[in-house]
């Protein structure tokens, strides 16, 4: 049940006005890209934090915000119990055969350029998380972000890297609140949607992330990011220090989170990337329990899926469902067959994009008969006459919660459920790093059969990761077989947090060789 039951009607209702309007389009015409594409200029952002040390080098990525129909179970497989999922005993108990396991989705992903037309190659096993972004001490990154969103706002947000205040944060808050004066907030920190007339793009702004010394490893160390171990050349493990980072929207964190946009990054020592990605086998692990009630996509589930939705879908391969799961995860990117709430409903109310300016009181009325806020009398633009930059973004993303009480929640590793996962894979004796990130509202333990790993110089076999902590472990892959990574907490565990992974044996072993 969504903690935002008790958001004003207001809210509620003018959000359930914007969904009533049609589907917006996510191309993004090219003069509008052009021009936000210009932020790209190698700039380091001033005042320029006095332990940044630029290198010179500028790392630039292409994001976007996408509506996405996911997949927690593509193969259509329990692959812990070895039967379909709707005859498992464990996905009923999870209840994910009630509507199915098809949501809709807001995902990160990648592309190659600035024009958003080719999607960057990520692996299969990545799942919901957004692509990887990588950097070394020293550089400047630089995101070009454009929000393909129909409805809500997002951000990118870095948890461990240093910015600005304007170009860099990408969060909603203001920075005062003196009364009687307006705070404006800029784009950077609350991106808009498509809006309701169709017309991308959406908003696009250059965030400008700075790689300070802090963030990565001492100097003189290799790679990576988290308190964890080198791997030194005489095949000792050596202590030395990383710090995990993620990325993450800050417009509303839990329902943005819960709508799916979460993303790893890596920080290497200076020239040391190329040859620790050529070195290791990496591996960001995401622990998230989706409560699609507190997504903000809550009304569009309940829209295409409140009637039974998918929840009668066929199995796909052989008993395991392995070759869904080693070629390829079922799972599109970009825009999806999702319905709007309003799409052959004959609605068509829609909710003003600015401040009214001739209506004074921001008070909901109730239509004749109806028991409930009227959306097309509501104006969610006058709830306060003030910073509308600040309370707007933020009233638009936490009034879509809620709309689907009795929606599920999916125990996910990587939006995965049940070992549905496209299999992690590595060779017998790989060096593999595990970058594990946790969000949402509860804790986890990491734990793998067959194999063990060290962290901060000790070798374990469950470590526990909180919500909002990041962290990096190490293996040497030497047993080999097929086996399960977990999350180690009973009813997560039991609740679909299992996933497999796969250690080949020597000569049999499909990915192009460590080194």
């Amino acid at each position: 049940m969504s903690s935002y039951r008790g958001l004003p009607a207001l809210l509620a209702g003018a959000v359930v006005g914007a969904l009533s309007a049609s589907a917006a389009s996510s191309t993004a015409p090219t003069a509008a890209l052009q021009t936000c594409a210009a932020g790209l200029n190698g700039q380091v952002p001033t005042p320029t934090p006095p332990d940044f040390k630029f290198s010179g080098n500028v790392r630039q990525y292409y994001v976007a915000a996408e509506e996405v129909e996911w997949d927690y179970a593509p193969t259509g497989w329990d692959n812990w119990m070895g039967v379909p999922m709707n005859v498992s005993i464990r996905a009923n108990m999870a209840s994910a055969n009630q509507y199915g396991t098809k949501w809709l989705k807001a995902l990160y992903r990648g592309y190659t350029d600035s024009s958003f037309t080719t999607l960057t190659e990520q692996p299969p096993w990545q799942g919901t998380q957004g692509p990887t972004i990588r950097s070394e001490v020293g550089d400047l990154i630089e995101i070009m972000f454009v929000n393909k969103l129909s409805v809500n706002y997002a951000t990118m947000h870095s948890m461990g890297l240093e910015y600005g205040k304007t170009n860099g944060e990408g969060a909603d808050y203001p920075n005062n609140t003196i009364p009687g004066v307006n705070n404006v907030l800029p784009e950077s920190g609350a991106v808009p949607p498509i809006g309701l007339n169709g017309v991308g793009p959406g908003g696009c702004v250059v965030y400008k992330w700075m790689v300070n010394a802090a963030a990565g490893p001492p100097t003189g160390e290799p790679a990576m990011v988290c308190y964890d171990l080198q791997y030194t050349s005489n095949m000792n493990h050596g202590l030395t220090k990383y710090q995990v980072h993620s990325y993450h929207s800050y417009v509303d964190l839990q329902t943005d989170s819960n709508a799916g946009l979460i993303g790893p990054q890596i920080v290497y020592a200076q020239g040391q990337m190329a040859s620790t990605m050529a070195n290791y086998r990496e591996i960001p692990l995401l622990y998230m329990i989706y409560s699609e009630s507190n997504s903000w996509l809550s009304a569009q589930n309940k829209a295409a899926l409140g009637a039974g939705g998918n929840s009668r879908r066929e199995a796909q391969g052989g008993p395991g469902g392995q070759q869904g799961q080693n070629q390829g995860n079922g799972n599109g990117n970009g825009q999806n067959g999702f319905q709007h709430p309003s799409q052959g409903s004959g609605s068509s109310s829609a909710t003003p994009t600015g401040p009214s300016s001739t209506s004074s009181t921001g008070s909901p009325t109730q239509s004749a008969g109806s028991g409930a806020a009227s959306s097309s009398a509501i104006n969610v633009n006058n709830l306060w006459p003030g910073n509308y930059t600040i309370w707007h973004p933020q009233a638009v993303n936490l009034a879509g919660s809620g709309q689907f009480s009795n929606a599920p929640s999916f125990y996910t590793m990587n939006g995965y459920i049940f070992a549905n996962n496209p299999v992690y894979q590595m060779c017998l004796n790989d060096k593999v790093i595990w970058y594990l990130n946790a969000y949402g509202g509860a804790s986890h333990v990491f734990h793998m059969h067959g194999n063990g790993f060290k962290y901060l110089g000790d070798s374990e076999y469950a470590i526990s990761i909180n919500d909002g902590v990041g962290k990096t472990v190490y293996m040497d892959s030497t047993g080999q077989g097929r086996w399960q990574v977990i999350c180690h907490v009973d009813n997560h565990q039991a609740l679909g947090m299992v996933s497999n992974y796969q250690v080949y044996p020597d000569g049999q072993c499909p990915l192009p060789a460590l080194g």
